[in-house]
C-alpha cells in the first residue's frame, strides 16, 4: 500500500503542471484534507512506525515543493513548519528533500512573514548541521544556498534578527572559507552570498562589523587565481558593502587596488563601473588622491575595448569624476591619454570611417570633452588637431561642427537634456570673447544661426534658470543586475542627486550666461563685424533670444 502511495505521489508531482488544467484537480483541497493531516502524522511519528513511511515522508514534501505555487502556507497544518521539522530530521535524504522544499517555498510566504520568522532560527542551525552532515559538494553547497535564502527574505519581508541568531550564522563562515579546498572550494561561493545577506538584512549600522571577515574573503576572492570563479559574487558583495557604508572608510577602499587587474576582464565591467562610480561620488577628493592612477588604468583598460552598451557604463564613471572634479578629472584624462582617445574616435565617426564608433558613444565622448573644456578651455591647444595616418585633420572647426551636427542626439534619454544644456554652454563660450583661439571664434560666428536659433533658443525655451529639470545621467538596468541593485538602492539615488546639486555646470543660469557674452558682442567685434552678425543670425533669431532671456 505504501508504495502504491508512493506511485501515486510521484505521478501526480511529476504531472503537476498537467493536472492544473483539470477543473477538478485542486491542490490546495487535497493538502487540507489528505496531504497535510498525513505529513503532519509522518514527521511526529518518528522512527516509531513501518520502516517503509520514510520513503513516503520524502516523497511528500517532494510532492510539496513541485506544487510551490498552490500549496496554502498560511494552513493550520504549516507546511513550512513541517519542512522546517524535517530538516533536523535523523534521515539525511528527507533533510536534503526538505532543502529543496523549502527553497521553493520561501517566495510564497509573502502573506506569511510571521510563519518565516517562527522557523529561521532552528532552520540556520538545521541547514548548518545538514552541511557538516553532507559528503557531496552539491548537497552542502545547497544547504548553504538555503541559508542565504531565507535570510535574504526575512529582510525583505521586513524581519529582523537577534544578535544571537545573527552570530549563530556568521561564527562557523571563516572555518568553512578556510576549509573550503579542493572539491568544496564552490562553498565558498556560498559564503560571500550568506555574509551579503546578512550585511543587507542588518543595513548600514551594523554592516561595518562585518568588514573584518568580509574585506579578506574578498581581497582574497580577487586575488587568487584559484578563485577566478568566485569574481562575480565578491564584486557583487564589495558593491553591497560599498553602498551600505555611511562614510568612505580606508579599509573598504584599499579592496579598489584590485580594480586595475578587475577591468581586464571585460565581462564583469558593468558592476565593476557602477562601484567605481559610487567610490567616487562617495569618497570625493580622498578617494581620488589614493586611487587617481587606478582609476587611469581601469578606465584605459575599458575606453576603446568595450561595445556600446559597456561603454555607457563607462561614462558613469567619466561623469561622475568630472562632474564633482571637472579640473582635476580632466588632468587626470589627459595625462592618461583618454582625451587623445575620445578626440580620435569623434574624429573617426566626422570621416565616417568604416569601423568609427555610433553616434550614442560619441555623444559620451563630447559631453565629457564638453566638461573638460569649460574647466579648461586652454586645453584646445593641446588636444587638437587630430591627424588621421592618411593626412586628413580633425581640428577645431571640425570639433564645433560635431556639436552643432550632433545635438539632437544628444538629446536622446532621460538625461539628454543635461547633455544639451552643457554642450550649449561650451558653444556660447567659442563666441567672442574667447581668447583661446581666434579660428574657433570665427568658426563659431559663422554657424552662428544654426547655433543661436537652433541650439540657444532651444536651451532658453526647455531648461529652467537653475536646472531644476535636468536629470543626472544614468543607465537603464538590465536583467543580470536586477539581483543586486535593490540592496542600498535608495541611498545611491540620494548620492547621485546631492552630487548633482553640486553640479556647476547644470546649475549654471544659461540665460544670464548667454545675456553676458551678448551683451560684450558690439564691443568685441565692432560695429561692421556686429551688424554682419546680426544680419545673419536674423532679426527674428535675435528678437526670440531677447525675448527668452528677458523672460523668467
Amino acid at each position: 500500500l505504501i508504495l502504491q502511495w508512493d506511485a501515486v505521489y510521484t505521478a501526480a508531482g511529476l504531472a503537476s503542471n498537467y493536472l492544473k488544467s483539470f477543473p477538478g484537480y485542486d491542490f490546495n483541497e487535497w493538502f487540507e484534507s489528505l496531504v497535510g493531516p498525513l505529513l503532519t502524522l509522518l514527521i511526529q511519528s518518528g522512527n516509531s512506525m513501518n520502516h517503509m513511511l520514510p520513503i513516503l515522508r520524502r516523497r511528500i514534501i517532494w510532492l510539496i515543493s513541485c506544487n510551490a505555487q498552490q500549496v496554502p502556507v498560511s494552513s493550520s497544518h504549516n507546511p513550512l513548519e513541517l519542512i522546517s521539522t524535517s530538516l533536523s530530521h535523523n534521515d539525511i535524504c528527507l533533510r536534503l528533500t526538505a532543502v529543496e522544499a523549502m527553497e521553493t517555498l520561501l517566495p510564497y510566504c509573502e502573506d506569511s512573514p510571521q510563519l518565516l520568522h517562527s522557523i529561521t532560527h532552528s532552520s540556520i542551525a538545521a541547514l548548518y548541521q545538514l552541511t557538516n552532515d553532507c559528503v557531496e559538494v552539491d548537497s552542502r553547497s545547497s544547504c548553504l544556498g538555503l541559508l542565504s535564502t531565507l535570510i535574504s527574505f526575512v529582510g525583505v519581508l521586513g524581519g529582523s534578527l537577534s544578535n544571537d541568531v545573527l552570530n549563530t550564522i556568521v561564527t562557523p563562515l571563516p572555518s568553512i572559507w578556510e576549509n573550503s579546498i579542493e572539491q568544496n572550494l564552490l562553498l565558498k561561493r556560498n559564503v560571500l552570498n550568506i555574509i551579503s545577506s546578512v550585511a543587507t538584512l542588518v543595513g548600514p549600522d551594523q554592516a561595518s562589523l562585518l568588514y573584518p571577515i568580509a574585506l579578506p574573503m574578498l581581497n582574497e576572492s580577487f586575488g587568487k587565481e584559484e578563485n577566478v570563479f568566485l569574481v562575480e559574487e565578491a564584486l557583487r558583495m564589495w558593491l553591497v558593502f560599498l553602498r551600505l557604508s555611511n562614510g568612505y572608510n580606508g579599509s573598504l577602499g584599499a579592496l579598489f587596488t584590485r580594480a586595475a587587474t578587475l577591468s581586464k576582464d571585460l565581462e564583469h565591467v558593468i558592476i565593476l563601473m557602477r562601484i567605481t562610480e559610487y567610490y567616487i561620488m562617495h569618497g570625493g577628493a580622498s578617494f581620488l588622491n589614493d586611487h587617481a592612477q587606478t582609476i587611469q588604468e581601469v578606465l584605459c583598460n575599458l575606453v576603446g575595448e568595450v561595445r556600446p552598451r559597456g561603454l555607457a557604463y563607462v561614462a558613469l564613471v567619466i561623469e561622475a569624476l568630472l562632474r564633482s572634479y571637472p579640473t582635476e578629472g580632466g588632468s587626470l584624462l589627459f595625462q592618461c591619454g583618454l582625451v587623445k582617445r575620445f578626440l580620435e574616435a569623434c574624429a573617426a565617426n566626422y570621416w565616417e570611417k568604416d569601423d568609427c564608433e555610433p553616434d550614442r558613444v560619441i555623444v559620451l565622448y563630447l559631453t565629457a570633452l564638453a566638461r573638460i573644456l569649460l574647466s579648461n578651455l586652454r586645453m584646445l591647444s593641446n588636444i587638437l588637431p587630430v591627424v588621421s595616418s592618411s593626412g586628413e585633420v580633425f581640428g577645431e572647426e571640425q570639433l564645433v561642427s560635431m556639436y552643432i551636427s550632433k545635438f539632437q542626439v544628444a538629446g536622446n534619454g532621460a538625461h539628454g537634456l543635461l547633455f544639451q544644456k552643457l554642450w550649449a554652454i561650451l558653444l556660447s563660450s567659442f563666441v567672442p570673447p574667447c581668447e583661446v583661439s581666434p579660428v574657433i571664434n570665427n568658426y563659431a560666428l559663422s554657424r552662428s544661426k544654426e547655433i543661436f536659433s537652433g541650439i540657444f533658443s532651444y536651451i532658453l525655451r526647455n531648461v529652467n534658470a537653475d536646472g531644476s529639470n535636468l536629470l543626472s545621467y544614468d543607465v537603464g538596468y538590465d536583467g543580470e543586475e536586477e539581483d543586486i541593485i535593490d540592496t542600498g538602492a535608495d541611498r545611491y539615488e540620494l548620492l547621485l542627486q546631492e552630487t548633482s546639486k553640486k553640479d556647476a555646470m547644470a546649475t549654471l543660469c544659461f540665460k544670464d550666461f548667454l545675456s553676458s557674452k551678448l551683451c560684450n558682442l558690439p564691443n568685441v567685434l565692432g560695429h561692421d563685424a556686429y551688424q554682419q552678425f546680426l544680419q545673419m543670425i536674423g532679426n527674428d533669431t535675435m528678437a526670440e533670444l531677447e525675448r527668452l532671456m528677458g523672460s523668467n
